[in-house]
This record gives structure tokens, sequence and C-alpha cells, in this order.
């Protein structure tokens, strides 16, 4: 028995595919069921049930998942407790992040601090909607990320830390009927087609917070700001975006309008989510240094 043939079960377990699991690793999916298997045929219990079309947990499997989760947990603990009393900064970081604009935070330059500082560390990006972020974190597959909503749980074993804030304006073509309008109100956007991102997206729960009790039509789900531009500009709908986002993009489109939203508090909060303190290796506790670093001096620019 291995470490890695339980990160195996574990990764099988939660995809519920072979298949999902391998590419998730990067690895080949045979020499994954091997491993599985051999481990199966170790401990004398079938883990999982297998057909063409499925993959489940057999009762063992459920009984013993739990457990192996603990196992990795505790080695991962080793990992962040020897670090530290080595005091040095080496190994991998896995950072997951929501589409935000270089106009809010520059990752590319982020990166680039933290690189010169720890160079010794290998970090992998993971892009996705601010639920699926934080529930990865949750899970330990990622030891950090930037995400746009604040769903902590109670006792959770993850913290959030709130980075910035910033309003959200309207954005409409320029040939719009409210276009020449000093101001909109959220019961005038309601009666228009909306293009948002789509439910778990950070900017998607703070529209829906924005219009709690009113009714609007999303017409269209999108996942990158670009694609939310380009909607406006063939006069698809309208949205609500960060206004430095959207003074940007007006700079160099000229058939964008930009217009505040009478009446309402919107704002897009950014947090930082990752493990509590004491579970965190060196490199999550430096990167979120650097976060900090960096957007101060953002801040003071």
């Amino acid at each position: 028995m291995n470490l890695q043939q339980l990160r195996y079960v574990l990764a099988v377990a939660e995809t519920r595919s072979f298949t999902r699991a391998a590419d998730g690793l990067f690895v080949v999916q045979s020499a994954l069921s091997q491993q599985v298997r051999k481990l199966e045929s170790e401990l004398g219990v079938q883990i999982f049930n297998r057909t063409t079309r499925s993959v489940s947990l057999t009762p063992a499997g459920e009984s013993l998942v739990p457990l192996l989760r603990q196992v990795i947990a505790g080695v991962d603990q080793i990992i962040v407790d020897a670090q530290a009393l080595r005091g040095t900064v080496t190994g991998r970081l896995t950072v997951g992040m929501m589409e935000i604009p270089s106009e809010s935070l520059d990752m590319a330059a982020l990166m680039a601090m933290f690189h010169a500082r720890y160079p010794d560390v290998s970090v992998t990006l993971r892009s996705g909607g601010s639920d699926l972020l934080v529930q990865a974190t949750r899970d330990r597959k990622l030891d950090v990320a930037i995400v746009g909503s604040n769903v902590a749980r109670s006792g959770d074993q993850i913290s959030f830390d709130h980075l910035f804030s910033e309003s959200l304006v309207a954005v409409l073509s320029m040939q719009h009927l409210l276009a020449a309008r000093p101001s909109v109100s959220l019961g005038e956007l309601a009666e228009l087609p909306f293009i948002d991102f789509p439910p778990g997206y950070g900017l998607r729960h703070e529209t829906d917070r924005g219009f709690a009790g009113i009714q609007r039509r999303v017409a269209f789900e999108v996942t990158r700001v670009d694609e939310v531009i380009h909607f406006v500009c063939e006069g698809l709908g309208v949205a609500l975006l960060p206004e430095s986002v959207a003074r940007n993009r007006a700079q160099t489109n000229a058939s964008l309008v930009l217009i505040p939203v009478q009446g309402a508090v919107l704002r897009r909060e950014v947090h930082l989510v990752a493990p509590q303190a004491a579970l965190r290796s060196a490199a999550t506790n430096a990167f979120i240094d650097c976060v900090h670093e960096h957007i101060a001096r953002k801040a003071t620019a």
C-alpha cells in the first residue's frame, strides 16, 4: 500500500470515473486502474462497483473513503509542519482563480512577484466559478483561491479574507434606448434582457443579490468578460460589470455606454479563500502575503 494508491482511490471516488480521475491526475487510465485493483487485492475488499457505464462505491468503499481522506490529510499536514520547521518554501502550489481582468487584479504581475521570491515553488492555476473554487479549496484540491463570493460555512476548515470591492455599473450599447440616460433604476434594468455569468460565479451572486425581490430575465449566460462585452455591443442585452473593468473596455470601444444604477448598492466583492492557518503550507502562506502586498501597491499607485 502506498500514498499514490490512496490518492487514486479518492480521485475515482470523487469523480465517479476512472477516466476523469486519470485526466485530473495526469496519469494513464490503465496505470491508475491497475493500482486501484492492486490496493483492493491487498486490502481484501472491493472498493468500487464497475460497469461499462458507471463507477460507484461499494459499501466497503463507502466506509473506507473517509478513512483514506484522513490519512491523506494527515500526510499533507506532516509536509506543512516539516516545511515550517525547515523555514523553507518549496514544493507545489495550486491556485484557483475566477475570471478576473487585470484592471482589478494583475495575475501575471502577482505571479512574477511570487516567482522572483520563491523560484523553487511550482505553481498550477485552475479556473472556474467561485462556488466551484470554494468547494475545491474545502476539499483540499486547491491550496488557495481568489473568488468573488463569501459563502463560508459555520465550523468550516477554510477562511475567507476580503481583498477588495468595487461598484458595478450598467453596460449598454450606444444604440440602446437608455444610452442617453444619466442613470437607470433596477426596475428599468429588470425589464431588459440580461447578459450575465452562470449561477455559481461570483459576479452572478452579486447581481442576483442586487435584484433580490425583483424579477429579471437572464437571456444569455457566458463565462468571460470579453463575451459579455461582445454580446452587449451586438445589442443582445445589458450587463452589470465592475466599474474599473467596464471603463477600461469603454476606452477602447466607443459603442459601449456606462450608466450608474440609481437607488441600489451593487458591488463586486473579492475574497481570498484558503485552509485555516494551521493547515496551510509554507508556499500557501507566502502566496497570501504576496497577494496582499500586490493589492496594497495597486491601491497606492
